[in-house]
């Protein structure tokens, strides 16, 4: 009889508030994003009053799908609700505070370092409980959705080990690179960097040790055209003047860092999580040419 009473009662106080929840299933990676677009996350609850209003908090679970639990609300420090007769809305600011949520294991690590969970397959999951002993005022909703994993640009053009005509290089040198995927909700400023590979130095050497030659931001676009207005002519470090061998280049590494409009570097989730692209390298020669021409040269041969 007692039970029977206390499931009466409980589905009673259910019977005062119905809740609906809206997940946008692909949201942006970066949590503290969800409360800057309204699409995110809508929580809806109806409540009927009857009597006194007793405050409520709201309890929310990240899971994955076998149900292990990634994240879930400190309701010791979540705010009180006061619900209102009638539609309650709340976003994903009143829904996911950040300052409030509990990240375990493996997620609070990524959480802390990058802003983001691992890319899977998650479930929100969203129960009104009582303000003061947590017990449950409504029923739990739950909806999927996917975190994918960020890719950051890859430089294109320049290709890799490309030789640049040494004629041309010295007017313009065009660089392309992918974009970062999935799209931010925010502007990608993507920043080129182009480094001299000097006598003596691999070319990782001159990426970490020397001062870029190019080093100019862009946003929203994946392309540069650098004019360098250098001889491009080799230089021999021995001797202090210009190389006379024929056949002697200019060696040239190059990488794209993509940031926010703020300056904070995007990451995919690796440890140095700088946004930076792995570098690639080129040359600029006399006469040089794509490696596909040089192909096509000596096929004619």
């Amino acid at each position: 009889m007692l039970i029977s009473f206390l499931t009466l009662v409980t589905l009673c106080g259910f019977s005062q508030i119905t809740v609906s929840l809206f997940v946008n299933t692909t949201p942006p990676g970066t949590l503290s994003e969800w409360s800057n677009r309204k699409e995110t996350l809508t929580y809806l609850v109806n409540y009927r009053a009857s009597g006194a209003v007793q405050p409520v908090k709201i309890k929310t679970e990240i899971k994955l799908t076998d149900g292990t639990v990634a994240a879930t609300t400190n309701l010791a420090t979540a705010r009180a609700i006061q619900l209102k007769d009638g539609n309650n809305i709340f976003s994903a600011a009143e829904v996911l505070p950040l300052e409030s949520i509990i990240f375990n294991g493996k997620y609070k690590t990524r959480f802390q370092s990058t802003g983001k969970l691992p890319s899977d397959n998650y479930q929100l999951c969203i129960t009104l409980v009582n303000a003061s002993d947590y017990a449950p005022v409504s029923e739990e909703r739950c909806r999927s959705f996917f975190l994918a994993a960020l890719q950051l640009p890859i430089p294109v053009m320049p290709a890799s080990e490309m030789t640049l005509s040494q004629e041309k290089a010295q007017t313009a040198i065009i660089f392309r690179w992918t974009p970062v995927v999935p799209t931010p909700s925010s502007p990608v400023v993507y920043r080129v960097q182009v480094f001299q590979v000097l006598d003596n130095q691999t070319p990782m050497q001159a990426f970490r040790s020397n001062l870029p030659l190019l080093d100019r931001a862009v946003t929203s676009t994946t392309q540069y055209i650098w004019q360098p207005q250098l001889s491009m002519l080799p230089y021999a470090a021995q001797t202090d003047s210009i190389s006379l061998e024929k056949d002697k280049g200019l060696t040239f590494i190059w990488t794209i860092q993509a940031t926010d409009a703020a300056g904070n570097p995007l990451s995919d989730g690796n440890i140095n999580g700088d946004g930076r692209a792995e570098p690639s390298i080129f040359f600029v020669k006399p006469g040089g040419d794509h490696p596909a021409q040089l192909k096509r040269k000596t096929k004619k041969n």
